[in-house]
């Protein structure tokens, strides 16, 4: 078995140990291009998987109630504790099977108690700006494995809110590899997408209700030219392209068309 399959596996093995719990997580991170591509696009072809670990996202004003944590849950399954400082027992980071972190992001804004009566006070939370955003404008999307007959339902931002808030958020992260897996995540739906004018005219949309306004002053700043900071670094990020011979003017010309309705 490939990694690629084996990581599929597990994926969907988190899936069914978190499957109470998935109308109050939003699926966030890498394993969004390979949700996209495979149930909500239906294109078959692409080799989305670009992340090992699994991101999940909550918040609002409340949850369903629950008789157990996530991490009381998961910590009884066949996840490792991975300990963030030496010398304490919490907070940890939960790996499926050891290999898989299972990271958890809210925002700020989000209450304690809603942080532990969901997940947990032992769980390492990540705390992100505007993350309210992709929790306001998600759906869900049906998912299931190759020969299962199981099926789950996953909340996941609509791709063009999660396209938007990477490019209004990118250039906060720290380094350079950050960035350019963020940008690589952009231009995966700004190349894949079936129905890309209708994510393009919901982009026009958020920007219109006066999300994220620095949004074009980033784009054109990393985009400028073919050989901008942002062509370059999705350019190293994919590596070489056997469909398309000049892969920088590709992301050049995306780009430059999502900037025409920022």
């Amino acid at each position: 078995m490939n990694d690629i399959k084996r990581l599929e596996l597990l994926f969907f093995e988190v899936l069914q140990d978190l499957k109470d719990y998935l109308d109050d997580l939003i699926l966030v991170g890498g394993w969004l291009s390979y949700v996209y591509s495979k149930f909500l696009w239906h294109n078959l072809e692409v080799q989305a998987v670009t992340t090992v670990d699994i991101d999940f996202g909550f918040g609002g004003e409340k949850t369903k109630p629950h008789s157990k944590t996530i991490f009381e849950v998961l910590s009884s399954l066949n996840y490792k504790e991975r300990h963030l400082y030496i010398g304490k027992m919490y907070p940890v980071v939960l790996y499926k099977q050891g290999k898989i972190p299972i990271d958890f992001i809210t925002s700020p804004k989000t209450k304690n108690k809603l942080v532990e009566g969901l997940v947990g006070r032992q769980i390492i939370i990540n705390k992100i700006d505007k993350f309210d955003f992709l929790l306001e404008n998600r759906i869900p999307i049906t998912v299931r494995a190759e020969r299962e007959k199981t099926s789950y339902k996953v909340q996941c931002p609509k791709p063009s809110a999660f396209l938007y808030h990477k490019g209004a958020t990118f250039i906060d992260r720290e380094g350079e590899l950050k960035q350019a897996k963020d940008l690589h995540y952009m231009y995966f739906i700004l190349r894949y997408a079936p129905n890309l004018d209708i994510v393009l005219a919901e982009v026009a949309e958020y920007k219109k209700k006066g999300h994220f306004v620095d949004i074009s002053k980033n784009i054109k700043k990393y985009f400028e030219r073919k050989t901008s900071q942002g062509c370059l670094m999705i350019e190293k990020e994919i590596g070489p392209d056997e469909y398309i011979d000049n892969l920088r003017q590709d992301i050049f010309e995306r780009f430059n068309e999502l900037l025409e309705f920022l």
